[in-house]
């Protein structure tokens, strides 16, 4: 599911099981509306992971926010 972000982006979220382990990592993808995209396959930093899928989600979304306030959705080189 795309979640609606400032201006004309659009990010989604998402979480990936840990190969081997029970843990999940957060993803996020960004795009333009148009669904052109401007960085993918972001890793939300967790040395540990997320015991829960939703967790993992929901920190890829706040990391998502961050990196927009933050001026980071140049594209992914």
């Amino acid at each position: 599911m795309l979640t609606q972000a400032a201006g004309d982006f659009v990010f989604q979220p998402y979480a990936l099981l840990r190969r081997g382990q029970n843990k999940w990592d957060g993803w996020y993808d960004l795009q333009h509306k148009n669904g052109s995209p401007i960085r993918s396959f972001v890793r939300v930093p967790s040395l540990e992971g997320f015991a829960d899928a939703a967790l993992a989600c929901q920190a890829a979304e706040i990391l998502a926010e961050w990196d927009m306030a933050q001026g980071h959705v140049h594209p992914t080189r």
